[in-house]
């Protein structure tokens, strides 16, 4: 694949990340930075929760009516409204085939709007940090410049709580996506804290 690979970083398999190829064909992965800052600010996030890295939670804010996609390390969208889980778990057509004549992959896909207003909100990772027992990461929203209007029920800042992520060999077998939950913002900034979800709960809207 080749241009922007968004799409795919931002609803990455349930399988852990193994390798990134051919970047040079690829826009820098995060807006406003080059190429090597952008894999540098990834890099950072894997060295501090490796298993972690890009994987993809989803979770609901029912008094704003808004939908946190996180993919942990890179960035988080926020839809305005309830979106189905199967619809955030599609690719984001974001990218093009490696070759045109090659237009079919490995799994499932959906449109990405052209009218950029249209689009969710993106936060990109601006800095992580942990201790022995928790980590934090920040992300900040992106301005896109075509749709320079806001929502204002969205937050500026998103802060992301969680704990490194061991999986066991048989949680590696059948791998199980975390929920969320989301804490109301103060100051113009969203918590969300990661965790396991309990052994018959599953991700779903609030209602």
């Amino acid at each position: 694949m080749r241009g922007n690979l968004f799409g795919l970083l931002a609803s990455h398999p349930l399988s852990p990340l193994c390798s990134l190829h051919h970047l040079d064909a690829a826009e820098p992965l995060v807006p406003n930075m080059n190429r090597t800052q952008a894999l540098e600010n990834l890099i950072a996030a894997t060295n501090i929760d490796p298993t972690r890295i890009l994987q993809q939670t989803v979770c609901y804010d029912r008094l704003n009516s808004l939908t946190f996609s996180v993919s942990w390390g890179y960035a988080i969208q926020v839809f305005q409204g309830n979106v189905l889980l199967p619809d955030l778990l599609a690719v984001k057509r974001t990218f093009a085939p490696w070759r045109k004549i090659h237009s079919n992959f490995m799994f499932d896909t959906r449109d990405n709007p052209k009218d950029p207003c249209k689009r969710p909100s993106i936060f990109f990772l601006k800095n992580v940090t942990s201790d022995k027992r928790e980590i934090w990461s920040s992300y900040s929203r992106h301005i896109e410049k075509k749709c320079p209007k806001s929502n204002p029920t969205h937050p500026k800042k998103i802060t992301v709580f969680s704990r490194k992520l061991d999986l066991s060999i048989e949680e590696m077998k059948a791998p199980r996506r975390q929920c969320c939950d989301v804490f109301p913002s103060t100051n113009d900034t969203v918590s969300i804290h990661l965790r396991r979800c309990e052994t018959i709960e599953l991700i779903s809207m609030e209602s």
